[in-house]
């Protein structure tokens, strides 16, 4: 029976590292049954473990993981995120003197909000209380989809089909969702919507439609197909096997047809080759286990996935675009990952190669990294990658001169960011790229470049507060409304968030959260309108101001944060303003 498992008496309070031995140490394929027990809840949070926000700003996306087991599922929610833009700065705009009317309170502006006073500051911060989501309906409604999946949710990751070039045919899926589940185990995916601003105008979602969370359920809230489960059926996979246990970290390529999971107690990560086609038009074509990667070090944890130079994407279009069979076919580059221990005091970068004709992929051991800075170097966890510079320097390439262009911003290191413990620090490393020339007796231009790879090394540390977990780099809106970066670290035993700057190369703000922060997403662009729309528009023409907010999904007491990260608010910057769901408590600690 679903219940009849001693999970059930672990306290939520653990920390995320112990209640992961916990749950590994028991064997889960073995203990969780999603055919009996209670419907999770559908309007609510329950342990999430897992959120994203969708490019174009219109969902939040958020795995929930059913860590005691007191349902028969997890759940993966859609929610309308221009709604909570919407509530949250009009609660910011309340509460800053500049902003608000004469004579305002805090408890007049939670008032205004439909909000009452926090009764209950130590189970979460902010000045309000909490936004009961089960109470909304209407236009009002923010939980706008749901579907069940297994127990034991770890995260999730949203990815992007490259839009097609004009006059291509755009058939199948365009965004999809994948969630790793501890509790099957699989990977459990999702054709959702795609409201991207860059997207060609007939792909970009409207409406309800922004709202799609595909999953091969009969009906609205039902639970995930089979098919839709990767790596529990070995006839459906491409080398045959099932999905190894317990899939912890996930992170996805550029193009999104190269998805990377570990496996924390196997020492072990997998690959999933995600084909872009409808999963529903036959064998083979919807996203299969492709490769699997033994003998790594203990306790593979989590990973980043590498930004790959422009120059190669751009000399593979050259390539592709060439008809001449005696021009030389692009350059050799393979999807490039970085990976944490917590029980090794190493970092990887490990390599994903797909074969064509139906082939299994390839995935390998690139280069470690050892971690000798400090004192035992063990207990990596959260990892995030920071390319913005070289894109930058990308960005302004073209013309006759662009493939040299290129090859000069390509030499810009990438920037690393590792939440690490034992001492507890956010290591600062960098991503090389080196550019093999290719053996010709006049190399030149787009012909010169035989191959790229990375290699990473650690330069920096910053101390943090006890267990960090989780690693973000987002924006925060400066003092003069421009944006500017930031790496957040979060702490899930203390309850905090770190702000580093990367410039300044020091902390510059700790965020005091709920209990268990786990999860990290962020809405930051501009806003117009009384509804908040994201708008690609001027700040100060018509209302249009820049903003950022961070989500922070908080795990013990299962509810979501709203941080503020408008410099230019004094009274709510790096501040928790919001909180949406009621918390709470685990069920040990009532």
């Amino acid at each position: 029976m679903t219940l009849a498992c001693a999970l059930l008496r672990t306290p939520r309070i653990l920390g995320a590292g112990l209640a992961a031995a916990i749950v590994g140490g028991l064997g889960v394929a073995g203990c969780f049954v999603d055919s009996e027990g209670l419907p999770p809840p559908l309007d609510g949070f329950y342990f999430p473990s897992g959120i994203a926000a969708s490019p174009g700003g219109r969902v939040l996306y958020v795995a929930n993981s059913d860590f005691d087991l007191q349902f028969n599922g997890g759940t993966v929610q859609a929610l309308d995120l221009q709604r909570l833009r919407r509530r949250a700065l009009g609660l910011q705009a309340s509460l800053n003197p500049g902003e608000a009317a004469a004579g305002a309170t805090v408890s007049a502006a939670c008032e205004a909000a439909g909000l009452g006073p926090n009764a209950a500051p130590l189970l979460y911060p902010g000045p309000c209380g909490p936004l009961d989501l089960s109470a909304l309906d209407g236009d009002e409604e923010i939980v706008r989809s749901s579907a069940v999946i297994g127990a034991f949710a770890s995260n999730l990751v949203l990815v992007h089909r490259p839009p097609p070039e004009p006059g291509a045919a755009s058939d199948g899926p365009v965004a999809r969702l994948f969630v790793p589940v501890r509790g099957d185990p699989s990977v459990t995916f999702f054709d959702v919507a795609d409201d991207r601003t860059d997207a060609p105008a007939a792909q970009r979602c409207d409406g309800d439609a922004c709202f799609q969370l595909d999953c091969g359920a009969a009906a609205a809230g039902g639970r995930c197909a089979r098919d839709h489960r990767i790596g529990e059926d070995p006839g459906q996979e491409l080398i045959r096997r099932k999905l190894p246990l317990e899939p912890f970290g996930i992170a996805a390529g550029p193009d999104g047809t190269s998805v990377i999971v570990s496996h924390q107690t196997e020492n072990i990560a997998s690959a999933i080759m995600n084909p872009w086609v409808p999963a529903e038009e036959g064998a083979g074509t919807k996203p299969q286990l492709a490769a699997v990667l033994t003998g790594l070090a203990a306790g593979p944890t989590e990973l980043a996935a590498v930004p790959p130079p422009r120059l190669v994407t751009r000399l593979r279009q050259l390539a592709e675009a060439e008809e001449s069979m005696s021009t030389p076919k692009g350059i050799d580059y393979q999807p490039t990952f970085a990976l944490t221990y917590v029980a090794a005091p190493q970092l990887d970068l490990i390599r994903y190669q797909e074969i064509q004709d139906g082939a299994p992929a390839l995935l390998f051991q690139s280069t470690s990294t050892p971690i000798r800075a400090l004192a035992g170097g063990a207990d990596s966890r959260g990892i995030a990658v920071d390319a913005s510079e070289r894109q930058a320097c990308e960005a302004g390439c073209g013309g006759d001169l662009e493939i040299e262009c290129l090859a000069r911003c390509t030499a810009i290191p990438m920037l690393v960011f590792v939440a690490h413990r034992y001492p507890n620090s956010l290591l600062v490393g960098e991503l090389t790229t080196t550019l093999i020339e290719r053996e010709s007796s006049a190399p030149e231009g787009r012909d010169r470049w035989a191959a790229a790879y990375e290699t990473l090394a650690i330069r920096d540390a910053a101390p943090l507060a006890a267990y960090p977990s989780r690693v973000e780099v987002g924006d925060v809106i400066g003092a003069d409304g421009a944006r500017h970066r930031r790496v957040f670290a979060l702490a899930f035993d203390s309850g905090l968030a770190f702000s580093y700057d990367p410039e300044a190369r020091r902390i510059d703000a700790v965020i005091r959260t709920g209990r268990g922060p786990q999860g990290i997403a962020f809405d930051t662009g501009t806003a117009c309108g009384d509804d908040m729309e994201r708008c690609d528009c001027t700040p100060g023409d018509d209302g249009c101001e820049p903003y950022s907010l961070m989500y922070i999904a908080h795990f013990t007491d299962s509810y979501l944060g709203v941080v503020d990260l408008d410099m230019r608010k004094a009274n709510t910057f790096g501040s928790m303003i919001l909180t949406v769901g009621k918390p709470v408590p685990p069920r040990e600690s009532q």
